[in-house]
């Protein structure tokens, strides 16, 4: 049997992304002159299909980078991110009112350090910087073990017990990345729902210490005579 060249499977795949993006894109324009209503049908130009398929390369591209991490932080810290799934899925109104007012305060503070000198002002930009990032990080890889656990978690073990795919931690953080992250390749609803997610997530982080749940700073007990 006559295989086909490697070349060929490429090519496909390019041509089908270039139709998707041009069947994607407006097809018509409407114009009224006067009384009569006519309908001026252009079809999309190239270039627009072009940078439809360059954001959507962009934002795969991001979610190659989230599933990394993702995998990663799990394998590292798998018992932190689904105490802090815990919180989510039964506290939603806690962390997302934490993670406002956190977020709030990150924009404040690095306002307030921004007016500092540099020698000052710019370590503690860095620092209020690393900090919102791990934040970030962390409480969103936690909200896709949530949703994961929602889609497609169990009730009971003995239902676990009988599951040989789609069980642990792990499993749950990647079905949880995959929904959003097709939610997030939505033009309008897409970022407005990554940025719940960036919401909800700081504020469990905080909530929980990072799945810690132990105080932030050591408590003082003066000392026994």
């Amino acid at each position: 049997m006559l295989r086909p060249p490697r070349i060929l499977l490429p090519l496909a795949i390019a041509a089908a992304s270039v139709i998707t993006a041009t069947l994607a894109a407006p097809p018509a324009t409407s114009s009224v002159v006067g009384d009569a209503r006519r309908v001026l049908l252009t079809p999309a130009s190239f270039t627009d299909a072009a940078a439809m398929m360059q954001r959507t390369a962009v934002v795969a591209s991001l979610l190659f980078v989230w599933m990394i991490a993702a995998v990663a932080l799990t394998l590292i810290s798998g018992r932190e991110i689904r105490y802090s799934s815990i919180e989510v899925r039964t506290s939603p109104l806690h962390c997302l009112a934490l993670g406002l007012v956190a977020v709030t305060s990150f924009v404040l503070t690095a306002i307030v350090f921004s007016w500092l000198t540099s020698v000052i002002g710019i370590p503690l930009l860095v620092a209020l910087a690393v900090f919102a990032m791990l934040t970030k990080i962390y409480g969103t890889i936690a909200v896709f073990h949530a949703v994961g656990t929602i889609v497609a978690g169990l009730r009971t073990r003995e239902q676990l017990a009988q599951r040989r795919w789609l069980r642990g931690d792990l499993a749950m953080v990647i079905i949880g990345l995959l929904i959003l992250g097709a939610i997030r390749l939505v033009p309008v609803i897409g970022p407005i729902v990554w940025g719940l997610a960036s919401i909800f997530g700081v504020g469990t982080a905080l909530a929980t210490k990072f799945g810690r749940r132990e105080p932030w700073f050591l408590a003082w007990r003066p000392s026994e005579v």
